[in-house]
């Protein structure tokens, strides 16, 4: 069993806050990983699973008694499309509660596969931790967390279809709620698996690794072609090739500040609506290969990294009278990588 420590990061759902890297002990293994478990315990201690938890055990024989026969009026009523729900219908008070309280108020998390080993990423796996309640309990998105989902080639477009449901699957809709993510050199064959580092650096939705997910063998996800989503279908489906399709990813338009943008398989556009008398020699926009600065008359309006290598030849902007809105500034950026989704539009 390995010895030592390794680094794995804290993603807030809060922008404000900023991704920390934690250090934790791997000699447990995978049987007792330090991370799953300070995962579940973080989430368990966030949530109202703790009180549950206590409710049920200070109940008394009359409230146990009236919360079984609420279960079990629950469990009748799926009875007739679930065997399960047929079957549980028939425990005792004991039984049937027991079972809710080991779903319902243990510690346990979402676990969501951003890749998994293959020969390509040299058999390392990343994973993504995050609240099993998340959006029961109306948590708030965390767009950096999903950013980094959607840069390893998932698609957060709706719910999979039921085959594909399973652990390791991609939430639809993105993440929320707080997150960790770490990594693992996991190599069956070789009977290895062991802690390894995953860094702040490598929390960037541009970092080389999110690039390789994507490529054929990369361990990725389906991206915008609908590709399976679950473990096993990670695994079977890096034999093909993985694409990014922008109108189904759910990444496919938005608002930044003080503009509109949008997005396909080519290109990405920003609106920006500007003064009445804007003309041509008030704009100066610098497209490069990685960033965009945009000034009008003056005033920067934007100047950040792009969320992907522009082909700076091909880009271009143009000023439009839209109607009963005034002008706009339309500023087309045609991606080099023609048919991948960028995780994120301008930062």
């Amino acid at each position: 069993m390995s010895s030592g420590n390794f680094t794995y990061v804290f993603i807030p759902a809060n922008d404000s806050k900023p991704i920390e890297a934690i250090i934790g002990d791997k000699s447990g293994g995978l049987s007792d990983d330090c991370l799953s478990k300070e995962a579940k315990q973080y989430f368990f201690k966030n949530s109202d699973k703790g009180e549950r938890a206590a409710a049920l055990e200070n109940a008394t024989p009359e409230q146990r008694k009236l919360l079984a026969e609420q279960l079990r009026e629950e469990v009748k009523a799926q009875a007739a499309q679930s065997s399960y729900a047929s079957q549980m219908s028939k425990l005792d008070d004991d039984a049937l509660i027991g079972l809710m309280q080991a779903n319902q108020t243990s510690a346990s998390c979402e676990i969501t596969a951003l890749t998994v080993p293959t020969s390509v990423n040299n058999q390392r796996c990343v994973s993504m931790y995050s609240d099993d309640n998340a959006r029961t309990q109306n948590l708030p998105y965390n767009r950096r967390a999903t950013e980094l989902l959607v840069a390893c080639g998932h698609s957060i477009a709706g719910e999979p279809s039921p085959s594909r449901v399973a652990i390791g699957a991609a939430p639809p809709g993105g993440i929320c709620g707080d997150a960790f993510v770490g990594r693992c050199h996991d190599d069956e064959i070789g009977d290895i698996w062991e802690r390894v580092d995953f860094t702040v650096e490598d929390a960037n939705p541009r970092a080389a690794w999110c690039e390789e997910a994507r490529k054929q063998g990369g361990g990725g996800g389906g991206g915008g072609s609908g590709g399976p989503r679950s473990l096993t279908g990670l695994m079977n489906q890096n034999a093909g090739a993985i694409t990014n399709g922008a109108s189904n990813s759910g990444f496919d338009k938005g608002e930044g500040d003080g503009y509109k943008w949008s997005q396909n398989d080519e290109e990405v556009e920003l609106r920006f609506p500007v003064a009445a008398g804007t003309k041509a020699k008030y704009v100066k926009i610098n497209f490069a290969r990685t960033t965009l600065k945009v000034i009008v008359a003056g005033q920067t309006l934007v100047n950040g990294e792009l969320g992907g290598n522009a082909e700076v030849e091909d880009s271009t902007w143009t000023i439009e009278d839209i109607k009963h809105k005034g002008k706009e500034l339309c500023v087309t950026i045609c991606k080099k990588e023609e048919g991948r989704t960028w995780p994120f539009v301008l930062r």
